[in-house]
């Protein structure tokens, strides 16, 4: 009993004989201590379809220590690698904030927009898992302090993403400037995706009405259709699921506007251009770029003949402008996609055929032919030109009138050879189009026509 008595007295006077300070203990120098992250709610990301503005999970963290009544200003980082390299998206907190809600729509622009990866096998692109991790900064201290790293898995649910064709016709309250589509999103990550404002500006593509932009993949995303930056809109689509059609009501004021969904109608454009690498250079002022002659009473179906070069890239567009371009329809014969481009993989002389009405485009070896008595009779398929170098000829057996058609072995049996004549006049190949009969040249027998297609030009010696 003495002993312990002895041992408590003594522990006694060594504590009164030091002297505590907490003040004086609590501002000794030590290292600042970091934020400690943790994820609240859902650790993976499966992206729904109409990616409806709500929490999927929250980042909390613990205060970061700089000492007694140092405030820390907080920044959340994320990549798509724990060592935080290459492109790190960062977002201001605030000063003294220890918690950070994330949202589906802003998760898929990180998982998708920013950091997906394309997969060339599927044509999709597989959303990335995303880091995250805290910045702490504090005014009393140079460098700052980073918390520890967690993730989210992303991945698709049942659905991906596509472009989409989105139609409409005004049938009510035209305006007379013309029309133009605006994208938005709520996080304003795809603000400007058409341009900024008033947006693309939208041309006719048929002659009864119709208007169309394609909505790429991006989500998510608002539309609004404008007169053209020109004081009117309406609050269109909202995160579109699919290609639709519609046909406009346009009241007085903005924000005024009734739609009907109906049915995607078969566009048939009254012109078609080819234009690329080899056909103008990507340059709408060359002369080189191809008008595509339209068959006689087939609206929708155009054709050419043209010398290709193998790999050179081209897609066609209804105007003599950017807009409503494409590379391929339905159905695609005889060349190959690359990119948001159409190319052949062997030099030669071709048949471009486009059928919009059906939906294919086919780019095949050329089939020009000449017809009547300087060919020898009215058989169709009878006297087949050949190629030589990079045109096309043939020696005339009789005497009479130059007729000459190409065909193509996509178009519709009701195309009769007529349909797709042309002539040579003054130098120049004159094709017969839409229009009436053509005028008429004679020649002689034993003459060679020569048919340079690329050059526009005919000879007869």
């Amino acid at each position: 009993m003495k002993k312990i008595s002895f041992f408590i007295l003594a522990c006694l006077m060594i504590a009164s004989s030091c002297s505590y300070d907490p003040e004086q203990l609590f501002d000794r120098d030590r290292a600042p201590i970091a934020p400690v992250l943790a994820i609240e709610g859902a650790t993976t990301f499966e992206i729904p379809e109409d990616l409806p503005d709500f929490f999927n999970s929250a980042l909390t963290w613990s205060r970061a220590n700089f000492g007694k009544g140092v405030s820390a200003t907080y920044t959340l980082r994320v990549s798509n690698n724990e060592l935080f390299t290459g492109n790190v998206k960062t977002v201001d907190v605030g000063v003294d904030v220890y918690m950070r809600a994330l949202t589906t729509t802003e998760l898929y622009d990180w998982a998708v927009n920013d950091y997906g990866v394309y997969n060339a096998e599927t044509d999709e692109t597989e959303p990335a898992t995303l880091y995250f991790r805290i910045e702490a900064k504090a005014a009393t201290q140079s460098q700052p302090l980073y918390s520890n790293v967690e993730s989210i898995m992303s991945k698709w649910a049942d659905w991906r993403p596509v472009e989409l064709d989105i139609y409409f016709k005004v049938v009510s309250g035209n305006w007379a400037e013309g029309y133009a589509v605006y994208a938005w999103s709520p996080d304003f990550s795809h603000d400007d995706l058409f341009g900024p404002w008033p947006g693309l500006l939208l041309n006719p593509v048929s002659n009864d009405g119709w208007h169309h932009f394609v909505v790429p993949k991006n989500r998510p995303i608002n539309l609004i259709i404008n007169n053209q930056g020109n004081g009117r809109q309406f609050d269109f689509l909202q995160n579109p699921t699919k290609s639709a059609a519609y046909e406009f009501a346009i009241g007085a004021g903005n924000n005024n506007c009734d739609w009907t969904e109906v049915e995607i109608p078969v566009i048939v454009p009254p012109s078609l251009y080819m234009i690329g690498e080899q056909f103008g250079g990507w340059d709408w002022s060359s002369s080189a770029v191809v008008e595509m002659t339209p068959v006689h009473s087939h609206p929708g179906h155009f054709w050419c003949v043209r010398y290709m070069l193998a790999d050179k890239k081209f897609k066609w567009f209804p105007g003599r402008n950017w807009d409503n371009g494409f590379n391929s329809l339905g159905e695609n014969i005889g060349f190959e996609l690359d990119g948001g481009d159409a190319k052949v993989t062997a030099s030669g002389m071709y048949m471009v055929y486009v059928d919009m009405e059906n939906g294919k485009i086919s780019v095949e070896p050329a089939k020009v032919y000449g017809i009547g008595n300087c060919f020898g009779g009215w058989g169709a398929g009878d006297y087949p030109f050949t190629v030589e170098n990079e045109t096309m000829v043939y020696t005339t057996t009789g005497s009479g009138e130059l007729r000459m058609y190409a065909m193509s072995n996509i178009a519709p049996g009701s195309v009769q050879w007529w349909q797709m004549e042309f002539i040579i006049l003054n130098g120049l190949i004159e094709y017969r189009g839409t229009g009436n009969d053509q005028e008429r040249v004679n020649v002689d027998a034993g003459k060679k026509i020569t048919l340079d297609f690329n050059a526009g030009t005919g000879t007869i010696q």
